[in-house]
């Protein structure tokens, strides 16, 4: 399966904001909040000049992103605090870049849900961590995504997803191209693919659920950050899932932070809600109690078809 650059167009056909690759086979949709934000953050993610010191965290949305995030940021400052300024203020999708300097100084953790072949050829030199979780938890985890949280970031164009069905999702998620940063399958194929490359830390969500320390230290290594076994463990009880949320809550609320966030229209007045869906349950085989016996039957028909995933280790 194939889909999408250093450079967005428009669909002839359509409304849709494309991301596309440099050789122009692979285009993957546009996230966009509001268009008066994304015409800048368009702008300022395709000038980017990549800074050496700088990580890339890269993930499918519900992979995981703010799981990894944190802790690579905790890796980098030597410390299991929790960090005090929020990630939103790093994703290259839908925060202007320049906004972020305040408050994140490098070296830092970019984050993003874009495949890197449809980012600017500057993000494909950076040291990047990969995080992918299985595909029925990404699924279920992605309903309530798009039922409960994205009518709080936009409420007008996303007001009818408040009666969102599972099994149309199901349909939308196994089969339609044409959403946000593309399909699952054709973004884990590619970010698969990218695994030999020196540059590229493959890790999988269950992994840092189950064996978080263990998981921790690879990412360690990998950054190079040299970080104790004492303190890798810190890290691994600081950003259990229940711990973790609590903390969403109370520590980023900083002046610098509380400033930047004025300013974006996509993280206004909402905070909590947002939060709170968010970390919805961050488990393991949460896809048990929401899949019918048919419903699994055909997402299990459909990943015996999905032959570039037959190799993946996903734990279900």
């Amino acid at each position: 399966m194939e889909e999408g650059t250093s450079a967005l167009s428009e669909s002839q056909s359509s409304n849709i904001e494309y991301r596309v690759s440099d050789d122009g086979k692979v285009k993957v949709p546009a996230y966009i909040t509001r268009p008066e934000v994304y015409k800048k953050v368009k702008a300022e993610l395709d000038e980017y000049k990549w800074i050496d010191s700088d990580y890339l965290l890269a993930t499918y949305p519900k992979n995981g992103t703010h799981f990894a995030w944190e802790m690579m940021s905790m890796l980098l400052q030597g410390s299991a605090d929790y960090i005090k300024q929020p990630k939103v203020i790093l994703m290259v999708d839908i925060f202007p870049i320049s906004g972020s300097e305040e408050c994140f100084p490098s070296p830092r953790v970019l984050n993003t849900h874009y495949r890197t072949d449809v980012l600017p050829a500057e993000f494909r030199k950076a040291k990047t961590v990969v995080v992918m979780r299985n595909p029925k938890d990404t699924f279920v985890s992605s309903y309530y995504h798009e039922k409960c949280l994205n009518p709080l970031f936009n409420p007008v164009k996303h007001a009818a997803l408040a009666s969102l069905k599972l099994e149309d999702f199901l349909q939308k998620f196994l089969y339609n191209k044409d959403i946000d940063y593309g399909s699952y399958f054709t973004y884990t194929e590619y970010m698969w693919s990218r695994r030999a490359e020196p540059n590229v830390l493959v890790i999988f969500y269950e992994d840092l659920k189950l064996n978080a320390a263990a998981t921790i230290q690879k990412v360690n290594e990998f950054m190079g950050t040299n970080r104790s076994p004492e303190l890798v463990q810190q890290i691994a009880e600081a950003t259990d899932f229940t711990r973790m949320k609590q903390a969403k809550v109370e520590t980023k609320t900083t002046d610098s932070v509380k400033k930047v966030l004025a300013a974006n229209p996509v993280t206004q007045g909402n905070r909590q809600k947002v939060i709170q869906q968010m970390y919805r349950k961050g488990g393991i085989g949460d896809w048990k109690n929401h899949l019918t016996v048919a419903q699994n039957e055909h997402f299990d028909a459909f990943l015996a078809n999905w032959k570039s995933g037959k190799g993946i280790p996903f734990k279900y």
